[in-house]
């Protein structure tokens, strides 16, 4: 029998009722086993328990994530993680993959932090600052002395002309030779003294840029060395995160993105859950079988999580890790193959020469996806084999239904994406909201950036989010929900669910949202207007199409 281990919980199991997976979970999109459940439920327990002890953990929020195995001795039972560097001492969860407290680590890191430094210091280099300063001093001064010199010789050219013609009228032949010779003299000493005075300033101008150039050869050959320096630290850094899978084989995080240019790691991918417990499971000879994540806590304050929601493992962070990680294990067939519109219907609701409009069912593409070619697009092609043009004007997310505009032209299509550039085209939609909203109506102002570390998922921010704006209104209210009309201003992607779902927008999810809220049979969010003008009759045409929840 193996001695206690504080970070395995063994699982009231029965195999004659309850058998075990046959494949490994598909991570990025799964249905939880009953095991997985299960051990999600003594999670949550011990994390109520022991909410005083965690509360350095809890206070922000976090995702914590099991693993179901089986043992050595054939024993069913969990394994406990929480994302991030090990943040408490509890022996609960497994542990990370990289030991931060190796002291060849933290030497390596400290080296990459101070390179980092002294890089953002390089780029802004005072010397260069003030050399960049002092040129752009030095040539205003010149242009103003060389204008005010300038000036000076237009007005002594029209004194030496008003003098000439006074000469003309007094002087003798000899004495206006003379003079017009004197007069001559003025004009030649003032064109010498400007050009005397361009040297002088180009000279000026010439000795700070050589400053400059040096300076920025300098600064230049400091970055190039920090960098090659910084390369080669970072390259070793990441030859120290290393992966285990049931084979024995390790690879790094270097080793698993240097073929492929396109990509890099995210930065502390090995602190995520699914990496952590299975690279604990192998190391402990345990036999995975289902994994899970939840999410619990507050949400940060951009992203949008919901407590005690499950998550799909990040595919930006984790896929060519778990590649690796899962390699010979067989996983679920991924959902996100499966053709969801087949034997569906478009429901047509108007059609002439230049413009047809759909009503899309829900879990239907817009356009072709990666594996799934089935859409509104191909269907539309294949029903209007001679239309021109993108056909596609706009598009609704795959799990929104409701109408859609397409031009079967390419003078229809310019002018119907006109009226959408325009924003001369309206919209309304419907949706069913978790949770009753309080007030009756208003407007939602929360600017939206795709989170690069989390695709598709969209983030509130305001430092960098593209504007979206949303009005909306109270229908009704029955049994804990609410049912809204949605008006956007902007299209943005997710708009409409993230607004319903961030704190700072109604705080309430739609119903079967399963990136911002809670999964069910279906996304409860339905385009049911849409009103333009005819791009050939220019007559103004409404459509509608009542949403079926």
């Amino acid at each position: 029998m193996l001695p206690f281990n504080p970070r395995f919980s063994q699982l009231a199991f029965d195999p004659a009722t309850q058998p075990l997976p046959k494949r490994f979970t598909f991570p990025y999109y799964y249905e939880p086993h009953p095991l997985a459940n299960q051990a999600i439920e003594g999670l949550q327990r011990y994390l109520t328990d022991q909410s005083n002890a965690l509360e350095d953990v809890l206070h922000m929020g976090r995702m914590f994530g099991v693993l179901v195995v089986k043992d050595q001795d054939g024993v069913v039972g969990y394994l406990s993680s929480v994302s991030g560097e090990k943040p408490t001492a509890l022996e609960k969860f497994v542990p990370s993959i990289l030991d931060s407290t190796n002291p060849e680590l933290q030497y390596i890191q400290n080296k990459i932090d101070n390179l980092r430094c002294k890089l953002d210091k390089l780029n802004d280099d005072p010397d260069l600052h003030q050399l960049n300063l002092e040129l752009m001093s030095i040539k205003s001064e010149s242009s103003i002395a060389l204008d005010s010199h300038q000036l000076r010789i237009k007005e002594a050219k029209k004194d030496r002309k008003l003098q000439r013609n006074e000469a003309e009228a007094e002087m003798s032949p000899e004495q206006l030779a003379s003079f017009i010779k004197s007069l001559g003299e003025q004009s030649s000493q003032e064109k010498r003294q400007l050009k005397k005075l361009k040297h002088e300033w180009l000279k000026k101008i010439a000795f700070v840029e050589e400053q400059l150039r040096n300076q920025n050869a300098t600064v230049n050959a400091q970055k190039d060395a920090c960098r090659l320096e910084l390369g080669k630290l970072t390259k070793l850094n990441l030859q120290q995160r290393t992966f285990l899978n049931q084979h024995g084989i390790t690879q790094s995080l270097y080793h698993l993105f240097k073929d492929n240019t396109q990509l890099e790691p995210i930065v502390n991918s090995e602190h995520e859950n699914a990496p952590k417990l299975l690279q604990y499971a192998f190391k402990h000879q345990m036999k995975p079988l289902a994994l899970a994540e939840f999410w619990w806590g507050p949400a940060p304050e951009k992203e949008i999580r919901q407590h005690k929601n499950l998550y799909p493992v990040c595919q930006s962070k984790c896929y060519e890790i778990l590649n690796h990680m899962l390699d010979g294990i067989e996983t679920e067939p991924s959902p996100l193959t499966v053709n969801l519109a087949e034997g569906k219907e478009l429901d047509i609701i108007y059609e002439d020469d230049v413009m047809v409009i759909v009503n899309k069912p829900e879990e239907f593409l817009s356009v072709p996806g990666k594996t799934i070619l089935d859409s509104v697009y191909t269907r539309i092609k294949s029903r209007y084999p001679n239309a021109t043009g993108p056909l596609i004007v706009h598009r609704l997310d795959m799990s929104t239904s409701g109408l859609i505009v397409l031009a079967l032209t390419s003078e229809a299509n310019r002018s119907i994406q006109k009226q959408f550039i325009e924003r001369t085209v309206e919209k309304h939609y419907v949706a069913l909201l978790e949770g009753e909203v309080e007030e009756e109506s208003g407007v939602i102002k929360l600017p939206l950036a795709g989170d690069l570390c989390d695709r598709p998922r969209q983030l509130v921010c305001f430092e960098e989010g593209r504007k979206a704006e949303t009005t909306w209104q109270v229908l009704n209210r029955i049994e804990g929900r609410t049912r809204v009309r949605l008006y956007p201003k902007t299209g943005r992607t997710h708009q409409l669910r993230v607004h319903c779902a961030h704190r700072l927008g109604l705080n309430c999810s739609i119903v079967g949202d399963d990136l911002y809220g809670y999964k069910q049979d279906r996304l409860h969010l339905h385009a049911e207007y849409l009103r333009l003008i005819h791009p050939v009759t220019k007559k103004v045409m409404v459509f509608t199409a009542d949403a079926n929840f």
